[in-house]
């Protein structure tokens, strides 16, 4: 077997049809490169299994069907990466699709050996390219696009990301799989704790017209708690992979975790909790103690601290 470039990982759940499209579209885009698909069908109810094992051998493609029953999507990506053989990985959803990327990430990995390729999205604005391009060693900083990560002045989008897989599995970086709300955010900021080789690709991402519409909302008033755990997670071990780099744990402690909590107390407040019911939900669970403005807090979100601490019944 010859050695497979990149693979493929799309999670699935009743999405048959709209599966074998995407595998179609990508095996025509990828023709010049070695690619596996390994989508992961969690519990589906349809015919998407069949459906997807017809159209790898129809075609002659590379691939697998991994049935991870009804466990949560972070398990579900895990073991895709586990049981990838590529090179270099990346995440499809059949909800949210870009085109004609790859080639230009593998080739803008292939010229960085880069760990971590992205692209810049247009919600990113008018970012300055001091933020994140390339410092004197030629190289972006993990550090300083974590620092603009968690002041939110950078954006790139998950499903259009690559990563090489040998990097993963080296530094033991995964998704936590309890977590199934907001489960991609500690992902990302594990993966520049270990000092990755990062390119930002000249590339303009462009959205796939047959993206399917999926709306889920269940999870947010259960389970938006696991955001605020994950991040602490990613704190716990910044203080670990960067004890040396006090400025960075400051501010992610000041700004970052803030402005997590905070907007989970959006989303309860949307859910319909009172904001009493809130404020005593998160000091049982002690994530009140994360609400403290600190020299490292902005003062957008210093303003918003204070509003809710002193005066909760005007917060919206």
């Amino acid at each position: 077997m010859g050695i497979v470039d990149l693979s493929v990982i799309i999670p699935s759940k009743n999405n048959g049809r709209h599966i074998t499209d995407i595998i179609k579209r990508l095996s025509d885009e990828l023709k010049e490169i070695e690619v596996e698909f390994i989508v992961i069908d969690m519990n589906s109810t349809d015919s998407s299994v069949i459906r997807v094992l017809e159209e790898i051998k129809r075609h002659d493609l590379r691939g697998c069907v991994i049935q991870s029953g009804g466990s949560t999507i972070s398990s579900a990506l895990n073991t895709g990466i586990y049981k990838s053989d590529g090179k270099y990985i990346t995440f499809v959803y059949p909800s949210r699709q870009y085109q004609n990327y790859f080639a230009d990430y593998l080739r803008t990995a292939d010229e960085h050996a880069a760990d971590f390729v992205f692209a810049l999205t247009s919600q990113t604005g008018n970012v300055g390219s001091a933020g994140i391009k390339k410092t004197v060693s030629d190289r972006i900083d993990p550090v300083k696009l974590m620092e603009q990560l968690i002041h939110s002045r950078v954006y790139f989008d998950f499903t259009a990301v690559m990563l090489k897989r040998e990097y993963l599995l080296r530094n033991h970086i995964k998704f936590y799989e309890e977590c199934s709300f907001g489960y991609v955010e500690p992902f990302i900021y594990n993966v520049l704790l270990y000092d990755p080789q990062i390119a930002c690709a000249d590339t303009k991402l462009e959205r796939c017209a047959e993206g399917i519409a999926v709306k889920d909302n269940t999870t947010e008033n259960i389970n938006c708690y696991e955001r605020i755990d994950a991040m602490l997670r990613v704190y716990e071990n910044m203080k670990l992979q960067r004890k040396d780099n006090l400025a960075l744990t400051e501010l992610f402690e000041g700004q970052k975790l803030p402005s997590v909590v905070m907007a989970v107390v959006d989303i309860l407040l949307k859910q319909g909790f009172s904001y009493s019911t809130i404020k005593k939900s998160l000091k049982q669970k002690g994530y009140s103690d994360y609400l403290r403005p600190t020299g490292r807090t902005s003062s957008e979100l210093r303003r918003k601290l204070l509003q809710w601490k002193f005066m909760p019944w005007t917060y919206k």
